[in-house]
């Protein structure tokens, strides 16, 4: 993490993790896409050392994934290679790397938030600890265009369901507003961050999905189904 590129209300962190073999553009629009969404300080691309779900003798060596990742993301100071996994305590599994760096960023009052392809919402479930994953810490699914739609309702644990967030659609267009009915730039930080939780799965004549209240759970789950491709 750099020490610049805070907002005003702290550092929000997005973690885009994988095994980069190779880094490719679509890493780096997902990555540009949520950045862009949720306002984040930085975005770390953390490179898998040794992933769990792959054999390693199918990966291009750690160091060199890493070199490629830090060439790709040259151009973009706020998107920060990582080798966070190597770090003491060694941490193959997300639920042990996201609590390391929940550690880190707690000093500087941020927030993290987990992006993740939407193939990731068919094997989350198998995750280590995903349950714990998925309500300890904000989640972000980006779900390409043309691949159909997940039912999360099959494919989270049970507990996490109740916070997910239906971002489809929303991207560069302007949402309306829940009061005037104008067309505004969309704050998800504010709508779906920690104060509170705003669902746009189902918009109705009374407002733009379903409000909850800042009672509810301290971290939520978003799928972000875009609506345009870069291919």
């Amino acid at each position: 993490m750099r020490a610049g590129n805070r907002g005003s209300g702290g550092l929000r962190l997005g973690v885009l993790g994988g095994t980069f073999n190779p880094v490719h553009l679509g890493h780096l629009h997902i990555a540009r896409s949520v950045q862009r969404l949720f306002s984040l300080s930085e975005v770390l691309f953390v490179v898998a050392a040794k992933p769990p779900h792959k054999p390693l003798d199918a990966l291009i060596p750690l160091m060199h994934r890493y070199a490629m990742v830090s060439l790709a993301t040259a151009g973009e100071a706020s998107f920060v290679p990582s080798l966070v996994e190597l770090e003491p305590q060694a941490s193959s599994f997300s639920v042990d790397t996201m609590s390391k760096l929940a550690r880190q960023v707690a000093r500087a009052n941020g927030i993290l938030y987990f992006i993740a392809g939407g193939d990731s919402l068919l094997e989350v479930k198998s995750w280590r600890k995903s349950e714990r994953l998925l309500t300890a810490f904000n989640f972000v699914f980006v779900v390409r265009p043309g691949t159909g739609t997940v039912d999360p309702g099959k494919t989270l644990p049970s507990k996490a369901v109740p916070r997910v967030c239906d971002l489809t659609g929303l991207g560069r267009a302007e949402m309306p507003d829940r009061g005037t009915g104008r067309g505004r730039k969309p704050d998800l930080y504010r709508e779906c961050g920690s104060a509170g939780y705003f669902s746009f799965a189902n918009p109705g004549p009374g407002g733009y999905g379903k409000a909850y209240p800042p009672s509810g759970p301290p971290a939520c789950v978003r799928i972000y189904r875009q609506t345009t491709s870069i291919w």
